[in-house]
């Protein structure tokens, strides 16, 4: 296969998260760098897509990624590709009420692409509409094997994503990474009344009806 074929992969896995709204973005970093370390940054162009099929509606989503050096922290320079990514994304997304706590968990399928144009085309001809678009820049923090995301979605604010990937959605397995979720939101500093229970999308999409 030539650097000029289409690249694709595709895989299976339980995304377990919480997001939370984050008032002091300063204070959240500086947490996070005493106890996880950096693992980049990356702007992340949406475009979501939706369609009724039999009565359900279907959404997908085809995403734009590029790195990014942020200026916020205090980084050497170094050379960063700045090529884009992109990826398509459909997700079942399920959103658990565990006491008054939203957690996310998403059957995610994902493929990589060397453009957007094709699919793009593909989607408008079968009769996808474009739902809503979202831009978001995103500083990543690693921390053995929970991912931390502080996201600034426009206009919404910042938030802090706490993510943890799972082979499995069995109700045991997602009730101990609930725990452990809710564990790493007070160990950034984060009450637990600051969790967002509502996605992205619904919050845009909201504000885009005042």
């Amino acid at each position: 296969m030539s650097n000029k074929d289409i690249l694709c992969y595709n895989f299976s896995m339980y995304e377990i998260e919480l997001k939370a709204h984050v008032e002091d973005r300063q204070a959240l970093i500086k947490k996070l760098e005493s106890f996880a370390y950096f693992s980049g940054a990356v702007e992340k162009d949406d475009t979501y897509y939706g369609k009724t099929v039999d009565g359900r509606q279907i959404q997908v989503r085809i995403r734009k990624e590029t790195p990014f050096t942020p200026k916020e922290l205090d980084l050497p320079e170094v050379s960063i590709d700045s090529q884009k990514t992109v990826i398509f994304t459909y997700k079942k997304k399920e959103l658990l009420d565990k006491d008054g706590k939203a957690i996310e968990v998403n059957d995610e399928k994902e493929c990589t692409l060397d453009e957007a144009a094709p699919l793009e085309s593909f989607l408008k001809d079968v009769g996808f509409k474009t739902d809503i678009v979202k831009h978001k820049v995103v500083l990543d923090w690693q921390y053995n094997d929970v991912l931390f995301e502080l996201c600034k979605v426009p206009p919404l604010g910042d938030f802090i994503e706490i993510e943890i990937m799972s082979h499995s959605n069995d109700p045991k397995q997602i009730e101990q990474t609930n725990k452990k979720l809710l564990a790493m939101l007070a160990k950034c500093g984060i009450s637990e009344d600051k969790i967002e229970k509502r996605y992205y999308t619904q919050m845009l999409q909201e504000l885009g009806g005042k």
